[in-house]
């Protein structure tokens, strides 16, 4: 399990490498696209969209080739979250592409990892499940290291940045609404339904605002094919299989190097510089973001201890119950339970009814519980369940 797991961590650091390059491939894709559709009046907006709709074109082809039983088999309610999930996404991608137009890859990338910050915010004015201390100090740390990056001299922010932070902010929403999503829908389905939303979005919308070539030369070619392989086929299927043998956090920390390679891709491609602002503001962001995934919210450095929140469930049938819980969570990474059962020490004391009492609720409920729970695990082939058992008596 061990080598799995470096393997699993190798395999994300590789999605975080593949994200970060991709910036500097996204940048230039764009540029010939641009200037294929829009060769006068160069419009950044035209070009983004038919890089975007003919990338989606292949990535959801392919994936659909992949897995097809995951997008025939989809019903309503996941073609509806999936399709949610793939407006945010895709309003996102459109906003932080032409916004890439106006800033350098490095920018945009450190940027764009404030979604991370955002997240606990996002929950909180969603679910009223305030952020700990730990993950104030993140945000407010990636906040100053966002002023040192971006602002001007005047204390303005360029427009291409202004683009990259609501770009951001429409990242967050969709990485929190997948947490209340993704227990719900095998993670296959929940991607290739959302790829499906967001290609036929694309359809619709792009007639009206370019006009669609496929003149774009083999480098545009060779850069669509490369990033919708990478940026989506890859890291769905890396994401997917890694996280079953290595743990969120390290998920977390590992992805956020992105935002490192796009600059070090920045810089050896010519599109960044290295200055003093650049370093000081990347490396507030990126301690930022360190302090949101790895401090726990409810950690107190003084006392050393940590603090949590206790949620009462009053359970009657365990399938909608479970379903319920985890939604109303978030999500699931492990289940404990404890089962175990007392015997009297003689037959006089036998007990018939209390016993029976004890088996339903330590053995048989806790089974109930266990059915539904490990077949979701199962679905989103991720997750832990611990038993604890016992048995005491003569």
């Amino acid at each position: 399990m061990h080598r799995k797991a470096l393997i699993a961590d190798l395999a994300l650091f590789s999605v975080a490498i593949f994200w970060g390059f991709n910036f500097v491939v996204i940048k230039f894709v764009t540029e010939r696209t641009i200037d294929a559709v829009s060769p006068i009046a160069k419009s950044v907006v035209a070009g983004t969209m038919v890089y975007l709709l003919l990338r989606y074109v292949v990535a959801t082809a392919i994936f659909s080739l992949i897995q097809p039983r995951a997008l025939l088999k989809a019903t309503r309610a996941q073609w509806r979250m999936g399709g949610l999930l793939g407006v945010f996404y895709l309003t996102a991608l459109v906003v932080q592409t032409i916004g890439l137009q106006y800033t350098t890859p490095g920018k945009s990338g450190f940027i764009t990892g404030l979604s991370v910050a955002m997240v606990p915010f996002l929950y909180w004015a969603v679910a009223r499940r305030s952020p700990g201390w730990f993950q104030v100090l993140g945000a407010f740390v990636a906040t100053a290291g966002l002023g040192f990056l971006s602002l001007r001299g005047n204390l303005t922010v360029s427009w291409g940045d202004a683009l990259t932070l609501l770009g951001a902010l429409l990242y967050g929403l969709h990485i929190m609404t997948t947490g209340f999503f993704a227990p719900k829908v095998p993670p296959s389905t929940l991607a290739v339904t959302q790829m499906a939303v967001s290609t036929v979005l694309l359809v619709i919308v792009t007639p009206f605002v370019a006009h669609l070539t496929l003149a774009l030369g083999w480098e545009a070619w060779a850069a669509i094919l490369w990033t919708a392989l990478s940026g989506t086929i890859y890291a769905f299927f890396i994401q997917s299989w890694a996280q079953r043998y290595t743990t969120s956090t390290h998920a977390a920390v590992l992805l956020c190097f992105e935002s490192v390679f796009a600059a070090v891709s920045g810089v050896i491609f010519g599109m960044d510089s290295v200055t003093w602002r650049m370093m000081v503001g990347a490396s507030l962001i990126f301690t930022g973001m360190l302090i949101i995934e790895l401090l726990p919210a409810g950690y107190d450095a003084d006392t050393q201890t940590f603090t949590f929140n206790t949620v009462t469930y009053a359970v009657d049938m365990p399938i909608e119950d479970a379903r319920r819980i985890i939604a109303d969570l978030g999500g699931l990474d492990l289940v404990i339970y404890a089962a175990g059962v007392n015997f009297p020490p003689s037959l006089d004391e036998y007990n018939f009814d209390r016993d029976r009492q004890m088996l339903e609720i330590n053995l048989i409920g806790a089974f109930a519980w266990l059915n539904p729970i490990a077949s979701m695990f199962q679905s989103a082939k991720q997750g832990q369940i611990v038993g604890i058992s016992s048995v005491a008596g003569d």
